[in-house]
This record gives structure tokens, C-alpha cells and sequence, in this order.
């Protein structure tokens, strides 16, 4: 027998729903921005929805379960709704189908038919199960021609760039305008108008300008170690100082420590960082030191206008240790661990802190992986 007082929520929480029907489905909960709970039914959703705390409301079943609403053979009422959920689909329903598909599972709810779930009749009719198809394709071709619509738009006001950089047209036809940025021929273009006014010495250019500047600057070495400080976190930053004037310092080599959203971290190097001497004033040539800081983008000058990367706003300064930096090849093999662990066909299997794999194959498939890419970085330095 189910838990009595969650099928009592449950049928409270129903009731609203249908009372409400008009205001669209709702589930039972959301988290950092996201989840099914519908705030215009249940105002307690909007905190979780603002701030990203979970706010779930108690509650037996969900209607909006998939195998519920399609019946055995369409999902898994055991996995929960976060696994086997339907709710998108349910939003193609009107109003008074809600209502009716709502009413339909509470009858069934009460009467207990969900006690055993051996076998799960469809709660949709095939009419309403029809009528979700054909509303999701007619929002598809709407959208589908919408899209063109927009393209046509960013197109033509591309219309001076395309003519400068033809083999973009397709590029800027996408993303011309867009909030967006876009990895494109080894370097990364920012599409977001509003993103120009992050670069030093950019605030005053055009869009067209800026868009020109980074398109001209795809295939160009740029700081690409410091990429990942535009978007992830960056933990800690180690280097050596090799050269002080009265303004500037510069590190030799700069090793980078930082963490992705999902909690993997990630390491990198940049040669030769040259930085405001603001913060490392007690600081001389040859000294060892940790900080963190600021990834910023900035208008580079010389040989023409390109936009790279640099490092600003120290924190934490600190002397260390005079330390080995890990090398190139030492980076490289990291690297390849990485790739074969995320390849690897015992992945499944794994739970990432034991290797699965066999030691000896293991070596054997990172030396042979060094040994390739090794030569074909040395035919590259060698051109």
C-alpha cells in the first residue's frame, strides 16, 4: 500500500492543478533554473527557480510520467519522473485537455489503479496522443521557417562582412546578432554584441569591427591555456618571473589549474606572460609564486588588430617553493590518459578512481598514442 499521506498530497496538489488547468501542466519540483514545477501554480516554485535551491513538493505519482501517460512499453514508472518524463509534451495539450487528462488520472489514482504496476494503461487517448504529434510537428515547420525568416535578416545585415569573408557566410548567417560564441578554425568568435564592451580596447568599435577583428584573427596563435578561465573556474596559477620593469612583470612559463562545472579539473601552460607588476612589487626575478586572477580579453597591436588573451586583478600573491613546472610531454601525457579513460569500453564499468584496464595494455596504448602525436608535433616545428 502506498503511503497515505503522500497520496493525499498528491490528490491536493492534483486539485490545484486542474483548478488551474489554464495556467499549463505543472510537476513536482525544481532546481538551479530548472526542473517541471510551474511557479504560475505553485508560487513556492519561484525560489527554487530564482535562486537554484531544490524545492520539491511531497507527492505518490506523477500523471506526467511517461509510461503513465503512454502506458507500459513507454518509460519506467520506477525510475521517477527525472528519467521518465513527458512533461514537454504535455505543454502541446489545451487547456480543457489538461483538465480532462488530469481529472482521468486522479479518478484512477483514488480507485488505486496505480497500486500494481505490472501493466499501465495509456492515461492519453490516442486522439490526444495524436493531437501532441501533430502540434509538436507544426511548431517544428513554424519554427523551421522562422528560423529562415532570422536568417535572412542576419544575413543581409552581414551583407558587408560576407563580402569580405565569403567562406563565412554560413557562419555569420547562424550567429550574426546571436548571444553566442562560437569555436571556429582553432580561435573562438564572440557573436554577443554586448561582449565587445569586456575587451580592452574595443569599446568603442563597431559590431562590424569587432566581428572583422576576431574573423581575421581565426588560425592565429592565441592564448588558448587561458581559454578556459573565460568560461570554468580557475583554481591556481603558478610561475617564475623572469623579467621586471617598472610597470610590468613577465613570468617565463605560467602553469594553470582550474575546474570545469562538473567538477573535472583541468591543466595548461602559457609561455612568456607578461602582467601589470601591480601586487608583485616585493617580488624579483627568479622568485616562485601562486596566485589566481582575472582572464580577460584585450585588443592586441603589432602586426595588425587581433584579440587575445591575458591575466589581471592578482589575488592571493604568494611566494613558493622553487618548483618543477610539469613539462610539455608531461602535459601531453595527461592528456592522453584522459582520452583513453573516456574512451575506454570499460567506462560503464568504472567507477574512475581503480583503473579497469589491463596495466600492461594500458602503457603499451599510451606510449604508442605519445609516440604518434610526439612525431607529429616535431614534423609541425620542424615546417
Amino acid at each position: 500500500m502506498r503511503n497515505k499521506q503522500a497520496k493525499m498530497e498528491t490528490i491536493d496538489a492534483l486539485n490545484l492543478m486542474i483548478r488551474h488547468a489554464d495556467k499549463g501542466p505543472s510537476g513536482f519540483w525544481t532546481d538551479d533554473y530548472e526542473g517541471c514545477g510551474n511557479p504560475s501554480i505553485f508560487p513556492e516554485f519561484e525560489d527554487g527557480l530564482k535562486h537554484g535551491r531544490l524545492v520539491q513538493k511531497k507527492h505518490d505519482l506523477c500523471p506526467w510520467n511517461t509510461a503513465i501517460l503512454y502506458g507500459t512499453g513507454h518509460g519506467n514508472i520506477e525510475t521517477g519522473c527525472y528519467h521518465s518524463c513527458s512533461i514537454d509534451r504535455a505543454r502541446y495539450l489545451s487547456e480543457q485537455e489538461i483538465k480532462e487528462v488530469l481529472i482521468r488520472f486522479k479518478t484512477r489514482f483514488e480507485k488505486g489503479d496505480y497500486e500494481h504496476v505490472d501493466h499501465l494503461m495509456p492515461l492519453l487517448t490516442e486522439n490526444e496522443a495524436t493531437l501532441i504529434e501533430q502540434r509538436i510537428l507544426s511548431k517544428q515547420l513554424e519554427d523551421e521557417q522562422c528560423d529562415k525568416l532570422h536568417q535572412q535578416d542576419r544575413l543581409k545585415k552581414a551583407a558587408v562582412l560576407i563580402k569580405k569573408y565569403p567562406n563565412k557566410k554560413d557562419l555569420l548567417g547562424v550567429y550574426y546578432g546571436e548571444n553566442a560564441c562560437v569555436h571556429e578554425d582553432g580561435g573562438l568568435v564572440f557573436f554577443a554584441p554586448d561582449s565587445r564592451n569586456d575587451v580592452v580596447g574595443a569599446e568603442n568599435w563597431s559590431y562590424d569591427e569587432y566581428l572583422d577583428v576576431q574573423l581575421a584573427s581565426l588560425g592565429l596563435a592565441y592564448r588558448s591555456g587561458f581559454v578556459n578561465g573565460i568560461f570554468n573556474h580557475l583554481l591556481e596559477l603558478k610561475g617564475q618571473i623572469e623579467r621586471v620593469n617598472p610597470r610590468h612583470i613577465c613570468f617565463k612559463r605560467i602553469f594553470i589549474s582550474g575546474m570545469y562545472p562538473d567538477g573535472e579539473m583541468f591543466e595548461g601552460t602559457e609561455e612568456h606572460v607578461w602582467m601589470d607588476k601591480s601586487g608583485f612589487e616585493s617580488f624579483t626575478v627568479g622568485d616562485s609564486v601562486s596566485f589566481g586572477a582575472e582572464v580577460y580579453r584585450y585588443v592586441k597591436t603589432g602586426n595588425g588588430k587581433r584579440i587575445d588573451y591575458g591575466l589581471r586583478n592578482p589575488a592571493g600573491i604568494r611566494k613558493i617553493e622553487a618548483y618543477e613546472l610539469p613539462s610539455d610531454d608531461e602535459l601531453m601525457m595527461q592528456e592522453i590518459r584522459q582520452i583513453i579513460c573516456e574512451t575506454c569500453s570499460l567506462s560503464e564499468q568504472c567507477n574512475h578512481t581503480f583503473c579497469l584496464m589491463d596495466p600492461k595494455k594500458k602503457r603499451s596504448l599510451e606510449q604508442e598514442m605519445f609516440n604518434r602525436i610526439k612525431a607529429g608535433t616535431d614534423k609541425e616545428t620542424q615546417k
